[in-house]
């Protein structure tokens, strides 16, 4: 049979006209395929009815899980926080640490800076006597050294002096002045 169904006051195809509606056609279902409707609203039905009937009898239970789900994921936060502090707390240890060891270390090396700075000023005290010293040495070496020379001079001033005046006679009695008699310190 070769029927085309239209919706309203279609007609049929090959057969003649035939009012259909939209609620005729439904009820044409209906009749065919009602035990399949049946057992598709009571399985729909059931369902619903069903989780409504769910939802009211596990209230609480739901309401316990969501508040446990909460404070799991509430506990597992401040774990996940406790285990960051314990983390910046460990790191905080290893820098106070390590600014303590930076610390003792700048104050043993201020301490020995002190100490070398405490050591070149007492050797500069001992070196700056030292100097003063040889300055005084000097000064004194240069002192006699001078008067050295003025006692070569008038040696031999009075050697040339005496070659004139020479005598090789021992007992002479021109010898000007006689022997064993002669002053230096007269003659100067």
């Amino acid at each position: 049979m070769r029927d085309f169904l239209c919706f309203g006051a279609a007609p049929i195809c090959g057969g003649g006209f035939l009012n259909i509606s939209i609620p005729n056609l439904c009820m044409d279902l209906l009749k065919i395929n009602m035990d399949l409707l049946f057992s598709l609203s009571s399985f729909i039905g059931g369902g619903a009815f069903g989780g409504f009937v769910s939802t009211i009898i596990n209230r609480k239970e739901n309401r316990r899980i969501k508040k446990s789900e909460a404070i799991q994921s509430e506990a597992t936060a401040k774990r996940e926080d406790a285990s960051a502090a314990t983390e910046m707390m460990g790191l905080l240890e290893r820098t106070v640490a390590h600014m303590e060891n930076m610390n003792s270390y700048n104050e043993s090396n201020s301490e020995s800076l002190l100490k070398m700075v405490r050591d070149k000023d007492i050797m500069n005290e001992k070196l700056k006597k030292d100097l003063e010293l040889l300055q005084l040495n000097r000064i004194e070496d240069h002192r006699r050294i001078t008067g050295l020379e003025k006692t070569v001079e008038r040696e031999l001033s009075w050697r040339k002096k005496s070659d004139y005046h020479y005598c090789s006679v021992i007992k002479c009695d021109l010898r000007e002045p006689p022997l064993g008699t002669f002053n230096r310190a007269q003659h100067e």
